[in-house]
């Protein structure tokens, strides 16, 4: 069922568009190449097969996946700002109960997707909807405070989306949300046993994949989890890219009532706001 519907997504090319069916790639003109955004969806599709097949992890009955339930609004999100290769690429953990799980978009509280973003359209339900965890899309009322702060802060320096998606992009790590029986959200990094590692290995597997096609000259890895993932893969060590760690915005963080001035003082230490102005 998840695979069948993923595979009909990938024809919405267009904002808003029914869904429809492309051509294989070997039954078109060679002289005609697939777009960057498809490209990478195509990934997440791969990734998002090959997650279906594990078993599910131990006391997480609630597993959401905003690309497949929410994936116009995903699908929209790539196709606008994914137009060529980014030079700073930031990697968050995964979807946020009220942020992507909402919205299909990383660290994408409403507000910022429906103003700032100026997307707009329908989103699903989930399988096996937790009732405290409901979905509503864009209609949702509670917004995710971690993408409040990172989105506000990131298009303060950068002026507007559009000058920030020139040079940037902003990407999870894992599409998954997890939720115990008594709906508390799980993080990846809180998860137990073998579910954990194969998680993590086909997720970075999927990133290294994502990261060959925007080929960014940095990457910044919000939160330790993603930090240490991408070290295992041996990025910054075997490659001329730079990877950077900063403090993941969640109020959940220790010490974290002050993260806008922080992750500011970060991006200018690293002289990475000229990337967010499109001034590098």
């Amino acid at each position: 069922m998840l695979k069948r519907k993923l595979n009909q997504q990938k024809g919405n090319l267009e904002i808003g568009e029914p869904t429809k069916t492309i051509p294989r790639q070997d039954s078109t003109s060679e002289f005609f190449d697939k777009p960057l955004w498809l490209k990478f969806y195509e990934t997440e599709v791969g990734l998002n097969e090959a997650l279906e097949k594990l078993p599910p992890p131990e006391r997480t009955p609630f597993i959401y996946n905003p690309i497949v339930y929410a994936s116009q609004l995903h699908r929209d999100y790539l196709r606008r700002y994914i137009d060529g290769p980014k030079k700073l690429v930031f990697v968050g953990m995964n979807p946020g109960p009220n942020g992507m799980a909402q919205t299909g978009i990383p660290f994408g509280n409403v507000r910022t997707v429906k103003v700032l973003m100026q997307l707009a359209g329908s989103v699903d339900q989930p399988p096996v909807v937790h009732p405290k965890r409901p979905v509503t899309g864009l209609d949702c009322r509670i917004e995710e405070p971690s993408g409040v702060r990172l989105w506000e802060l990131f298009l303060r320096l950068a002026g507007n989306m559009q000058t920030f998606s020139q040079q940037c992009f902003v990407h999870n790590f894992c599409p998954l949300a997890f939720f115990g029986a008594d709906g508390r959200n799980i993080t990846p990094s809180e998860i137990r046993g073998t579910y954990k590692k194969q998680l993590g290995d086909l997720c970075l597997q999927a990133l290294e994949e994502q990261l060959k096609l925007l080929q960014p000259e940095v990457i910044v890895a919000v939160g330790e989890y993603v930090h240490s993932a991408l070290k295992r893969s041996g990025y910054g060590k075997s490659s001329s890219v730079s990877v950077l760690r900063l403090p993941h915005p969640s109020p959940r963080s220790p010490n974290n009532t002050n993260w806008p001035e922080k992750a500011q003082a970060f991006l200018e230490e690293h002289n990475l706001i000229r990337f967010m102005r499109n001034e590098a």
